[in-house]
């Protein structure tokens, strides 16, 4: 049978296993998640102008869409065809037609209720007439990122003093790009993590001291990356100039301003000439980056009334927000969108099913995946061995005519995991069995492509 979205290349992960992280996401995490949506409304509605009669009352009808959501997956019921006009649902109606019929929320795939899931939420709101452009989930995103200013403004200082050393001429030196590209690689892997301890106090001086241990600092701080590629990646990328470099986001608020900390660096350096940035079309898995999202970090970063700094502080913001807004202006820094990134197709149909956002990045000289569920996509979510080489496990977009570089950058938050050691598995298991899905892991994996 070919593979699809219901018949992944191994057995997929399904949520009827009730030792599994899916098991855990369907049982408890998908209903907490609705309810704070539903929470989200109703303060909401409370605070609207009561007379605003029509926006209160679709703001309650969708409460109750959602309480309805919420009782059909505690209920495992069968999934329902999603209807709306939005711009990808012949695809939701074929896969679920295709694939899925007569399955429950929990004895379909993992992978596909769980997008299935945000898709349904989506088309509660966008049928409505106030609130169909509304980010259920902006709020968190907001908070977390303002929780974030002291780290923030903090890196803010260093990326500045790794761009412009004292000389003002920048840094060409090999051994201390290779290590700052090191460091970024780590800030935009950890991004949901505020603590500085991955980011070490790197001024220039402190590069030239670290060059001769740095082998020994790196294993320090990369000790619980399980499969660390940078060097292969570093390796790559370092016989570049002025190439095309794109990021597939993943979350945003600080983990996205990492994100954009990186960028920078790799257009400062001279590495990129352009990077691309891929945001979600619609707001996704609670955290995502969609556009507004981030349009809305460049802007707020400026907005001296957001969170607390000084203005010597204020002086590192203005001058990083300057450079990021005359990449977007010039062109270097390309924002783009896409219903792929939310379709319930794994990265395996890249080329089929979405034809010119694959020829288009195929262009690139290396393609960044970030986070957890673009690794799930990247590797189909499904029950490979742990020891599994990762080119394996990203099928065709290792090996198909033209496939990319690609590099992913993914903290464990699901119980797949592929191209470990051998050992690795075996040794973790007996002491974290939650190891897979804790968070506390991380891998760096990468595969040249097929240019």
């Amino acid at each position: 049978m070919a593979v699809n979205p219901a018949n992944p290349p191994r057995p997929a992960l399904l949520s009827t296993d009730e030792k599994s992280f899916a098991y855990t996401t369907a049982k408890y995490r998908w209903p907490e998640i609705i309810t704070k949506i539903i929470k989200h409304f109703h303060q909401a509605c409370n605070s609207l102008n009561p007379s605003e009669v029509d926006k209160i009352q679709e703001g309650k009808e969708i409460a109750n869409s959602l309480e309805i959501l919420k009782s059909q997956i505690q209920e495992n019921k069968p999934l329902i065809p999603i209807e709306d006009n939005e711009a990808d649902i012949e695809t939701w109606i074929f896969v679920l037609n295709t694939c899925f019929k007569d399955k429950t929320w929990y004895t379909a795939t993992w992978l596909f209720t769980e997008c299935y899931l945000y898709r349904r939420v989506h088309s509660i709101l966008v049928k409505t007439k106030h609130w169909n452009n509304h980010d259920p989930y902006f709020h968190q995103k907001e908070e977390v990122f303002r929780s974030s200013s002291k780290t923030i403004i903090e890196i803010a200082k260093r990326i500045d003093e790794l761009i412009f050393p004292p000389n003002e001429k920048g840094n060409d030196d090999f051994d201390s790009n290779r290590l700052i590209f090191h460091e970024l690689a780590q800030v935009s892997l950890w991004g949901n993590a505020t603590d500085l301890s991955m980011l070490p106090h790197l001024n220039h001086d402190d590069i030239k001291r670290l060059q001769g241990t740095g082998a020994k600092y790196l294993e320090e701080f990369e000790k619980n990356i399980l499969a660390n590629d940078l060097d292969e990646a570093w390796t790559w990328i370092s016989k570049f100039r002025n190439v095309r470099i794109d990021f597939v986001l993943d979350n945003a608020g600080f983990e996205l301003y990492g994100d954009l900390v990186f960028a920078d660096w790799l257009i400062q350096s001279g590495y990129a000439r352009e990077i691309h940035f891929h945001a979600k079309s619609i707001p996704w898995f609670v955290s995502d980056t969609t556009p507004q999202d981030f349009n809305w970090i460049i802007k707020t970063l400026q907005d001296e009334a957001f969170f607390a700094a000084s203005e010597s502080e204020r002086s590192f913001l203005k001058k990083l927000t300057g450079r990021w807004q005359s990449y977007v202006a010039n062109s270097q820094w390309i924002l783009t969108s896409d219903y792929f990134w939310t379709s319930p197709y794994a990265y395996w149909h890249f080329e089929e099913k979405a034809p010119e956002l694959y020829a288009n990045l195929c262009k690139s000289q290396l393609v960044i995946f970030k986070g957890d569920l673009n690794y799930r996509k990247l590797v189909y979510d499904c029950k490979w061995k742990t020891t599994t080489p990762f080119r394996d496990a990203i099928g065709p977009l290792a090996n198909a005519k033209g496939a990319p570089p690609v590099l992913a950058l993914r903290t464990s938050k699901s119980d797949v995991v592929v191209g470990l050691d051998k050992g690795v598995e075996e040794r973790l298991n007996p002491i974290e069995e939650d190891w897979m899905y804790s968070g506390k892991y991380a891998v760096i994996q990468f595969s040249e492509g097929n240019k």
